[in-house]
């Protein structure tokens, strides 16, 4: 089973690191939240909300393919180790962000620098 799923992420590496860019970069534009929709550090009405809504969904369909293109470019030249890492590092970004948790907390720290730790020493992976 475990050997399975590692197949299947393997092959889905770059719809993967897709999402989590689109995640990391849908999260910066605007935050909806109860009673709420806040664009570019301004409060917005119900129907500025939707035209912001609806411009962000077309755009993200054209950007998405883009996206996993490049990744899908880059993905085979890159070590897994570092891939761990900027998992690591780009979930914990959008977790923080979404949640509204503090960026430097101990708790991410350890994740942070853990991520950082692969990226920059990739090796390590296979040594643990």
């Amino acid at each position: 089973m475990p050997f399975g799923f590692l197949y299947y992420v393997t092959n889905q590496l770059d719809t993967i690191f897709t999402g989590l860019t689109m995640a990391v970069i849908g999260i910066t534009i605007y935050e909806a939240r109860d009673g709420f929709f806040l664009a570019r550090g301004k409060f917005r009405g119900k129907y500025e909300a939707l035209v912001i809504f609806l411009g962000v969904l077309v755009g993200s369909s054209f950007l998405t393919p883009v996206i996993n293109d490049v990744w899908a470019a880059v993905l085979p030249d890159i070590h897994p180790g570092q891939l761990i890492g900027s998992i690591l590092i780009l979930g914990m970004v959008g977790v923080n962000k979404a949640a509204e948790w503090n960026y430097i907390d101990p708790k991410s720290a350890i994740v942070y620098f853990i991520g950082l730790v692969l990226v920059l020493n990739p090796d390590i992976l296979f040594i643990i």
